[in-house]
């Protein structure tokens, strides 16, 4: 190997850069931005049982696992989010390969055409093979400061993948609450149109025979159609509940889903919340804010780097294919290092690094917001389910007592002793009762699911389907 002045220059250079690197860095230093947020313990109660990530088979309903399974491999918006997660991995890869040998090759062929007086024409082929390195120290840790921030992007979009099919999961067992809902419903309303036919060819009996007045058969008429009004809003609710699990499954609306009616399921035992601090590591958006601060903390050495001096050794050598032994010795004996100092670019770097730190405190304030939210969405999911847990049973009792009344009041009128119009209001009363109560059993279905949402808990699995 041929020795040469360019190269003992560039190991003296190299030999200064590692006594640099060595006692220089720019890492970020992180804290606990959200030291203070967090409260010790939650101020309601919870239940024991161990959060389950498949919480929905807690449910005990086949459609809706069905269902499930068939939104986290077909959902578009999940298919989005692992799309985004893919161009992350590639953009890490990108931005690792900088600090990396670079070396390319080149080769080429030709020919020369010769013309003598007094001989023959010829053409002699002449070949080519080059190669091409460079390489750029980082002395300041600008580039693995970059690398380390395309990394923490990286881990943020795994946890906006989780953060996805959680909010997936939730809607979807949502929409299918709301049609079950919807469908009893509709079978409830049916069932009290029929009763109101039935009454009306009572009533116009009665009126026939002088036992009702015109006032009674117009009230028993307009409570009909009033019956009648309820079906066609139910009947859309139905439709737009099937579109929206449709469109979550990835599915074209007005597909048939194959769902079939069935009770609303009963509220199954309450999750242990457990205590505040673990939402920090259980719920995937609050790892995702916190990776997404820590990238913008490595950008911003990034951009305090970038207004340090360079380094890059680069070497090149070229060789005819007679010579192809001496191309690593003329390679290396061309090894070449530059240093490029920043001297005057109108502000452009430092505005960099101003940008980049406005970008850091911008990811401070958005992570301690998402604490605050977190810790706030599991008070209210805990405050909104006991509370309408007791409102369920208070319409229950009332339920109970229209039931009752409503037959003391119908009995009355049949003995001439109470007017249609107060029994009608009896009927009127327990009927609407019927319909508050089914509804307040599903929005204690849909504190419960964003309970399940607010916990979070161990989402990785979304990450080996993708």
């Amino acid at each position: 190997m041929k020795n040469s002045p360019p190269l003992m220059g560039a190991f003296a250079v190299g030999s200064a850069v590692l006594w640099l690197t060595s006692c220089t860095t720019l890492e970020p230093k992180h804290e606990n931005v959200v030291a203070g947020q967090i409260p010790e313990h939650f101020s309601k109660t919870s239940g024991n049982i161990p959060l389950k990530t498949a919480w929905w088979e807690a449910f005990n309903s086949e459609t809706l696992n069905r269902l499930m399974n068939e939104a986290f491999s077909g959902n578009l918006t999940l298919q989005e989010a692992a799309a985004r997660l893919e161009q992350a991995e590639a953009t890490a890869t990108i931005s690792g390969a900088a600090g990396k040998l670079q070396l390319n090759a080149q080769a080429s062929t030709s020919s020369k055409y010769n013309a003598y007086a007094n001989a023959p024409n010829s053409t002699t082929p002449a070949k080519t093979l080059g190669l091409y390195a460079s390489y750029e120290v980082d002395l300041w840790g600008r580039l693995k400061s970059s690398e380390q921030a395309a990394l923490a992007n990286w881990e943020a979009t795994k946890f906006d993948l989780q953060t996805v099919a959680i909010s997936l999961s939730a809607e979807l067992a949502n929409s299918y609450f709301t049609w079950l809902t919807q469908t009893e419903a509709l079978s409830i309303y049916e069932s009290q149109l029929q009763s109101s036919l039935n009454k009306l060819s009572a009533m116009e009996l009665r009126y026939a025979t002088g036992q009702a007045t015109t006032l009674d058969l117009l009230q028993q008429r307009q409570q009909v159609a009033s019956a009648e009004a309820k079906l066609p809003p139910v009947r859309a609710a139905i439709s737009t509940a099937e579109n929206q699990i449709a469109v979550l499954t990835g599915k074209i609306p007005g597909t048939d889903l194959q769902l079939t009616p069935e009770p609303l399921p009963s509220l199954p035992p309450q999750p242990a919340a457990g205590l505040p601090v673990a939402l920090l590591e259980n719920r995937p958006d609050l790892q995702a804010a916190r990776l997404a601060l820590e990238s913008a903390d490595w950008s911003v050495g990034a951009a305090r780097a970038a207004r340090l001096p360079t380094l890059s050794l680069s070497g090149n050598a070229y060789t005819t294919a007679e010579n192809v032994d001496d191309l690593f010795d003329d390679w290396v004996s061309n090894l070449a290092a530059s240093i490029l100092a920043p001297l005057l670019d109108g502000g452009a770097r430092k505005g960099e690094v101003d940008r980049t730190m406005a970008v850091s405190r911008e990811k401070i304030a958005a992570y301690r917001q998402a604490v605050l939210e977190a810790v706030q969405e599991t008070e209210n999911a805990l405050s909104d389910e006991a509370h309408q847990a007791d409102y369920v049973q208070a319409l229950a009792k009332q339920y109970a007592a229209a039931q009752k009344s409503e037959a003391e009041s119908i009995l009355r009128y049949q003995r001439g002793i109470l007017s249609y119009f107060d029994t009608l209001a009896a009927i009127v009363l327990r009927e609407s009762l019927q319909i508050t109560y089914l509804q307040a059993q599903a929005d204690l279905l849909a504190d419960r699911i964003q309970l399940y949402r607010s916990l979070g808990g161990d989402w990785t699995f979304i990450l080996e389907n993708k």
